[in-house]
């Protein structure tokens, strides 16, 4: 069993206080130095920064292809970062560079300490490479020639070289291609070539420092992804703990992070950092809070807002500046919060989902201050809080903002950043604060918050949470849906640019946006998640083909609510079934399992299992899907759910088939779920595609099969077994998705849902009829989505019903 540690243990075991140097001397200076965070507002103590020097000059080379964004002026850029650090001493920080770290020059004592030089030597070693001229033939070169190529001539010169230099060399990362000379030198070099650390003046994101320590990240973008190793280097040489480091495929960037107390952190997942970083840490216990809010950008993911310290910043105890734009269910960039608890055992739980930003943070005890959209651009959310009642602002309009709001007293002190926000970031974005000061719980905030002084942050949630669960229990009747943002949704992605396929996904994501708020608005409960590009899941967004759910009154021979995972014959679309789905999505409703993907390997059964099983059995907890691609089709029994339409109140499921080995599954898993079936063979349509059951009514369009006989059986079927009325389509409706509608019922009403498109396919006497059946019809602009491929999988396919 994983025993868990408390916040305390956790800042002992990670952080303890080096034995010498001049971390060693600070104790002097500061009482209880620990390298942890506990809360953005504690006081500051030792902060880590990278000046503008070579690497940034090289970057300004080609701004736009070095993540910068716009043209600057390196001279003014390295005298705002000066003024900047000597603010930071003046408030009472200690502020070490890289450049300083790695030099040694922090420490009189590194210049003749031999680690360090070895370090230094080795990491440098690693950072430059010979190669030899294209043009040039090997078998030309003597050995002498290939001396001066070789590790031993490349270990010469770095032994050689001063330490300054070899930091240079780090931070450039060059390449030196050679050939050989007729005159002179044996050999001259053609070409200097480097890989410059262009974006490590922000020092935010190749680490956060949470409660429990330093965490190393992983960089999304392959030009930034080396800082991670020079900063590591960097702590290394500072005798600094790292407790932990993201794998592969997680991403994680400190821009992303703000800790809140020993009981809560925030942590961004959207363009750049992901959820299988996050779950990596709650696994391995990284964060050191009882709880982590992961806060979700699924619908924006747009560069001007990359990050969580990008949109909102905290200012305060208990007072956030936060960009108005992202704030309200109305918003279409809104955030969406998932909260996750530690139980006794140190495993964290998902306790809520969905709940929107603004509205999570004021549940929390937040006062917001709302900056706008021109602040935003101004980098005015993205200041660094010092603590001691400080806080550092690059934009004077945004300071007046947070000084007219009266929600806090905080000393806010200006400094000019104008040029090195060129570069994408600002104060807090160039910061690393590896030590703030624990204060004592009683410590009192300088927010003008009278009423939340009076709870401690933890009764305070505990509170909210309390009166939240009540308003959860009294919402009866309402749907809840699995629902897979688009984020890595693009069709024809092969041929298209990078630029296109950029905004093909914000088109996307702002249609997606729009359908999450019309179900959220009609009362319908929604678990979102996203798919990324690791998962190799184009097609996630259709997340309802791989399962259906069933609760223990539907399936009688069981007390145990069920969830039943199909068979699929495309591979692509297997590992849409991944663990933190499995895990979140379904538990701790679903304890039981039925496995049908043995039929893929051929073999007509199924596994009465568990999730937390099931996981076990594919391999899923790694992302280490198991593809089986050299399953012949013809061989396998293969059937996704799209090819059943349930009519759940009579227990009669209609199924499409097209070959034996479908019908003969289709026994199999009517036999285990207690279904009586109507088998239409030989129709080349997936069922929902010509039959819709709602729950007065049914779609249905004869002329997909292949004879009126068939037709007028499933007409009967469904007007009296199924006791509804039919509304006949067309083949021309049919194909555009009249039938792959859905039936959703919130705020105690029925609702017929579908996309504007759709709903224009129906003539008026139908959608008449449509609307004396249900409550409302629900319809949104889906364009862009169905014109890049949604649309033959309709509305239907994007709702998993959790029911």
């Amino acid at each position: 069993m994983k025993q868990s540690m408390s916040n305390s243990q956790l800042v002992n075991m990670a952080s303890p206080f080096p034995t010498k140097g001049p971390l060693y001397n600070l104790s002097a200076k500061y009482k209880d130095l620990s390298f942890n965070q506990v809360h953005e507002n504690d006081e500051a103590r030792i902060v880590i920064l990278n000046e503008p020097s070579l690497p940034q000059w090289m970057g300004s080379i080609h701004p736009n292809g070095s993540l910068y964004e716009e043209p600057l002026d390196l001279s003014k850029a390295k005298e705002e970062h000066k003024l900047f650090r000597e603010l930071l001493e003046k408030e009472g920080c200690t502020v070490f560079t890289v450049r300083e770290i790695l030099t040694g020059s922090y420490d009189q004592t590194k210049s003749e300490d031999i680690q360090h030089r070895v370090k230094l030597e080795d990491f440098a070693f690693n950072s430059m490479h010979y190669e030899l001229d294209a043009q040039q033939n090997v078998q030309e070169l003597s050995a002498e020639d290939k001396l001066l190529i070789s590790d031993q001539y490349k270990k010469k010169c770095i032994e050689s070289m001063s330490n300054e230099q070899l930091v240079e060399v780090i931070l450039t990362r060059p390449t030196i291609r050679l050939r050989k000379s007729e005159r002179d030198t044996e050999l001259l070099s053609t070409e200097y070539s480097f890989k410059p650390l262009v974006n490590l003046i922000f020092q935010r994101d190749q680490q956060i420092t949470t409660s429990a320590g330093i965490v190393l990240a992983s960089l999304s973008s392959p030009i930034r992804a080396p800082e991670v190793q020079v900063m590591k280097l960097c702590f290394e040489i500072l005798g600094l703990p790292i407790i932990g480091e993201i794998p592969e495929p997680g991403k994680l960037e400190g821009g992303d992070f703000y800790p809140v107390g020993r009981d809560l952190c925030l942590i961004g997942v959207g363009l750049r950092s992901n959820f299988y970083s996050v779950q990596y840490m709650m696994d391995k216990d990284l964060f050191g809070t009882t709880r982590v809010a992961v806060v979700k950008d699924y619908f924006d993911q747009n560069q001007q807002r990359m990050h969580l310290d990008t949109v909102c910043n905290i200012i305060d105890e208990r007072v956030m500046l936060i960009l108005e734009d992202i704030c309200g269910e109305e918003s279409p960039i809104r955030r969406l919060v998932d909260e996750y608890t530690r139980d006794d055992n140190g495993v964290y739980h998902m306790t809520r989902n969905d709940v929107e930003y603004s509205k999570y943070l004021k549940e929390e005890g937040f006062d917001l201050i709302y900056a706008s959209n021109q602040n935003q651009k101004d980098y005015g959310c993205n200041g660094l809080n010092i603590g001691n009642g400080k806080f550092i602002v690059v934009d004077r309009a945004t300071a007046k903002t947070i000084a007219r709001s009266t929600k806090t007293n905080n000393q806010l002190l200006f400094v000019d950043f104008r040029t090195v926000t060129k570069m994408y970031g600002s104060v807090h974005c160039c910061s690393q604060v590896v030590s703030r000061f624990n204060r004592p719980k009683a410590a009192l905030s300088n927010s003008p918050s009278s009423e939340f002084k009076q709870l401690s942050p933890t009764d305070q949630s505990r509170r909210n949470r309390q009166s939240i669960e009540v308003v959860m229990e009294g919402e009866d009747g309402s749907d809840k849906f699995l629902m897979i943002s688009p984020t890595d949704f693009v069709k024809d992605r092969v041929g298209m640019n990078a630029s296109l396929i950029r905004q093909q996904r914000q088109l996307i994501l702002q249609d997606y946006s729009r359908l999450h708020k019309l179900l959220v608005d009609a009362g319908v409960r929604v678990h979102l998640f996203c798919h990324e590009p690791y998962h190799r899941t184009d097609k996630a967004v259709f997340v309802a083909d791989w399962f259906s759910t069933h609760d223990r009154d539907e399936i009688k021979s069981t007390q145990k609510n069920t969830l039943v995972i199909y068979p699929l014959s495309d591979p692509s679309r297997r590992r849409e079934r991944r663990a933190d789905i499995l895990k979140f999505g379904f538990l701790p409703k679903y304890t039981r399992v039925l496995d049908f993907t043995p039929c893929e390997q051929g073999r007509l059964g199924y596994k009465e299992t568990t999730v937390d099983q099931f996981i076990i059995d594919h391999n899923l907890e790694n992302n280490e899907h198991i593809d089986d691609e050299s399953i012949n089709e013809n061989n396998g029994y293969f059937i996704d759910f799209s090819e059943i339409v349930l009519d759940r109140e009579h227990k009669l499921a209609y199924c499409s088939v097209k070959n034996e080995n479908q019908s003969k599954f289709i026994d199999l898993w009517a036999d285990t779920l207690g279904y009586k079936v109507m088998k239409i063979n030989n129709v080349k349509e997936a069922a929902n595609k010509f039959i819709f059951i709602g729950s007065k009514f049914a779609i249905f369009c004869p002329e997909a099969l292949d004879s009126k006989e068939k037709s007028d059986l499933v007409i009967k079927s469904l007007q009296t077994t199924s006791n509804k009325r039919v509304i006949e389509i067309t083949v021309d409706q049919m194909n555009n998705s009249c039938a792959k509608i859905i039936e959703v019922k919130g705020n105690q009403k029925t609702h017929l849902l579908m996309s504007d498109k759709v709903m224009s396919s129906f003539t008026a006497n139908q959608l008449s009829d449509l609307k004396s059946h249900v409550d409302q019809l629900l319809h949104a602009d889906m364009s862009n989505l169905e014109n890049m491929g949604a649309h033959n999988d309709g509305m239907i396919s994007m709702l998993g019903r959790l029911v």
